[in-house]
């Protein structure tokens, strides 16, 4: 029987783990963190592709997703209009059009794919070296965990780093921005939703010299099926400005009193807050590859590569859930030949 290894425990992870298990395969998961499933705590999930809606509503209980294609509105002298203004890289992944939506909340999408699989991952475990001739993993803790398949669904630099040589598989890196900004991720926990549009907002806002824009997203589409909903509000900002804490903590301040202006019930419907921050945000950007095996027996699973025969211009959930589905077959089938 042969042996399945997965490495990284989050989106990716759990839903790779989902398919070889609904294909009758057992696998062993490991995870570096205490927690399994949290690599989407940076904005919202979103689907753009038909033919992967299918796929995720047979992990989550069937739930329901909504199709969301009008334009996302910018507040512009007074009043919401269609955006109509150039995004950043960094905006792109939240103002994608038309798209998917589940009809509760993103975490408790993740927790219904997550429920059937958990006690199949380790957590706190480290993947520091790969042996491929001995066909082994070693933790940093000193534990060893043996393969025949490992499924790789961590990000590709560590991967390549603990293989110490290059994947035998060509990969054209798409170019870096050398530009990239820091991240504020606003979430608020309200009663009832304050924003009365399905799409994302562009807020402008200014602190100091700064012209900012928020991004503002409601968590979940309808408010029947649960009782407290979110909302995300997406800042990106220059990194000057980004890796000085105490001025980060005035541009969320900066940004609440202008939502409470803007939005009066929002005060008496928030029920608390939490904020992520990210000195750098890493932007979507999928290279392509000629093959998802980068090593014999190693497969790449995650948003950072793509095939050549993949539609690129998808969320990091369409592709997540591409290559999952291809190496899935692949692996099910017996053979690496169709990735």
């Amino acid at each position: 029987m042969n042996r399945y290894l997965i490495v990284g425990g989050g989106i990716t992870g759990i839903i790779m783990g989902r398919i070889l298990s609904d294909k009758g395969l057992t696998f062993q998961g490991l995870e570096k963190s205490r927690r399994i499933g949290r690599d989407f705590t940076f904005g919202q999930l979103r689907i753009h592709q038909d033919n992967h809606l299918g796929l995720i509503k047979s992990m989550s209980d069937a739930v329901e997703w909504t199709k969301i294609d009008d334009q996302p509105k910018e507040r512009k002298k007074g009043e919401w209009v269609s955006s109509s203004i150039d995004v950043t890289d960094e905006e792109k992944a939240f103002l994608g059009n038309p798209f998917y939506r589940p009809t509760v909340r993103i975490d408790t999408v993740v927790q219904k794919i997550t429920s059937s699989v958990e006690n199949l991952f380790s957590t706190e475990k480290l993947v520091e070296k790969i042996d491929l001739a001995k066909k082994i993993a070693y933790c940093q803790d000193g534990s060893e965990f043996s393969f025949d398949h490992l499924l790789w669904c961590a990000d590709l630099k560590s991967l390549i780093k603990v293989m110490d040589g290059s994947p035998k598989t060509s990969i054209k890196t798409s170019k870096k921005n050398e530009d990239s900004q820091g991240g504020i991720h606003l979430e608020l926990e309200l009663k009832n939703q304050c924003i009365p549009f399905s799409n994302s907002v562009i807020f402008p806002f200014r602190y100091k010299d700064y012209k900012l824009r928020a991004i503002g997203i409601n968590d979940q589409a309808s408010g029947e099926s649960e009782t407290v909903l979110k909302m995300h509000w997406l800042v990106f900002v220059e990194r000057e400005l980004a890796e000085d804490r105490e001025e980060v903590a005035k541009v969320i301040r900066a940004l609440k009193r202008e939502l409470f202006k803007e939005f009066p019930d929002l005060k008496l419907a928030l029920i608390k807050e939490k904020i992520v921050f990210q000195p750098k945000v890493e932007t979507h950007r999928s290279s392509e590859a000629k093959g998802l095996e980068l090593y014999p027996n190693v497969f790449y699973v995650g948003p950072e590569v793509h095939l050549s025969d993949t539609t690129v211009e998808s969320s990091p959930l369409d592709l997540i859930l591409e290559n999952c589905k291809r190496v899935g077959n692949t692996l099910s089938q017996g053979s690496a030949e169709a990735v």
